[in-house]
């Protein structure tokens, strides 16, 4: 194998495996090399953990005003958006986003959260418990989109719609993404009802985070329609895609590596070790792109103004330079949180939902571990046809069927008509329209 031989801006590239093997020849041989791209000059992967981290660091000279979405964004609807939208934007308005939005996510709203979360997993491992097997795709999506719907403040009737919005915005190279609505619809019909629902929330607060950061100001300064807008169709696919990946990806390593779910199994205080360990050893969002603004230099290498650059993380959270054995599952490892899963550290851009995606993903690991503790693999995996998301859209499971816990209702969309929940009619984040382009 040799430099060029694997195309990454092809999404079919990802589509049976995340290529680690060559990401590890391209950390040694080109850390930063140029991939052509139909449609365009093409762009600079970046694949070295302190090469990732040295662009995230700054950004007066790395641009984040591109189309870094996982969705291929018209001209116009970016260049609406570009300044409302926090991981668009750059100084001094992406710090005036994040300090508003971030006002919201207090420690008494996140504890709140928490214990939905404990309700809302025992009420979708109680709806398949019983059974013995199920598609885990079901049971990783329910929690994180109604976490994320409660705090919207997206009435129960609303909901379904949300599910197929947020799954069809972020979904345009696999063919199960968008059958029944295109990414661009989904997107604008969802931005209206969020701008609508922005409008109620302002006029008649609830206690939700939304009506939280709808009311919120600084210096007299307030979100403006579309920042609320931005701001809800971010919450409702990146606040939802990430966790639901991580669960499924982490159970697959999970069950893959019995002897490292053993010792969770035996000592739950691993876990929070563990979660950062899955989140290393299969980053969701498997990169992001920047654009350079003045002729710049990065691990030696010329980068010309205007240049697109695409910080591949996933590659980044193996880099041996930084991770012991990095191809190797260890639930013990000491430095497993130092991982680029949600972002680099200290950066401007650092993943605003990160603390409230691990505990979301302690509680569902806590929960599958105790009540699916022998959980195996019933048929084939399928993943996501995407080079921006490690995402998985069929996971049969088996496992020692046990009984009902709670005493609400089971997920009342888990066993919806046609399809089942409307959640997962179809798949997510497909595609990093950045690496992919003009298909």
């Amino acid at each position: 194998m040799k430099i060029g031989d694997v195309n990454l801006a092809d999404p079919d590239a990802f589509f049976t495996a995340v290529p680690y093997d060559y990401f590890a020849m391209m950390r040694r041989e080109a850390p930063v090399s140029w991939v052509p791209r139909v449609g365009d000059d093409g762009f600079w992967s970046i694949t070295r953990y302190a090469d990732i981290a040295d662009v995230e660091k700054r950004p007066e000279v790395f641009s984040s005003r591109a189309n870094i979405l996982p969705l291929p964004i018209p001209e116009y609807t970016l260049a609406r958006d570009i300044d409302h939208n926090i991981i668009l934007s750059d100084p001094p308005r992406h710090g005036f986003l994040r300090r508003v939005i971030m006002s919201a996510f207090t420690q008494k709203a996140i504890l709140g959260i928490n214990e939905r979360v404990r309700v809302l997993t025992t009420r979708i491992i109680d709806s398949v418990i019983e059974s013995g097997e199920c598609n885990l795709v079901d049971v990783a999506a329910y929690v994180p989109i109604e976490i994320v719907a409660e705090m919207l403040g997206v009435p129960e009737s609303d909901r379904a719609r949300l599910f197929a919005w947020a799954d069809a915005t972020v979904g345009s190279a696999d063919p199960d993404a968008t059958r029944h609505i295109s990414s661009k619809q989904a997107a604008e019909e969802m931005f209206e009802y969020a701008s609508r629902l922005g409008a109620e929330r302002r006029r008649n607060p609830q206690g939700d985070i939304f009506s939280t950061i709808a009311a919120a100001k600084e210096n007299g300064e307030r979100l403006s329609d579309v920042d609320l807008g931005c701001f809800f169709l971010l919450l409702a696919t990146a606040g939802t895609e990430t966790t639901r990946t991580q669960i499924l990806q982490g159970s697959l390593a999970l069950i893959e590596h019995p002897d490292q779910r053993r010792k969770l199994i035996e000592d739950r205080s691993k876990l929070t070790n563990a979660i950062e360990e899955m989140l290393r050893w299969s980053t969701p969002a498997m990169c992001f792109g920047r654009k350079a603004l003045v002729d710049t230099q990065v691990g030696g290498q010329a980068i010309k103004a205007g240049q697109q650059v695409v910080l591949w993380y996933c590659s980044g959270s193996r880099d041996e330079s930084v991770f012991a054995n990095p191809d190797v599952f260890d639930v013990n490892r000491h430095n497993a949180r130092e991982h680029q899963a949600f972002g680099v550290r200290g950066s401007i851009h650092q993943c605003l939902g990160s603390m409230l995606a691990r505990s979301e993903l302690v509680a569902v690991f806590d929960a599958l571990l105790e009540r699916m503790p022998d959980m195996s693999l019933a048929g084939p995996v399928v993943r996501l046809r995407s080079n921006f998301a490690n995402g998985i859209k069929q996971m049969p499971v088996r496992f020692t069927p046990g009984i009902v816990l709670g005493d609400g209702p089971s997920a009342r969309w888990y066993a919806a008509e046609n399809e089942g929940c409307p959640a997962h009619s179809s798949p997510s984040a497909t595609r990093c329209p950045v690496t992919s382009h003009g298909e």
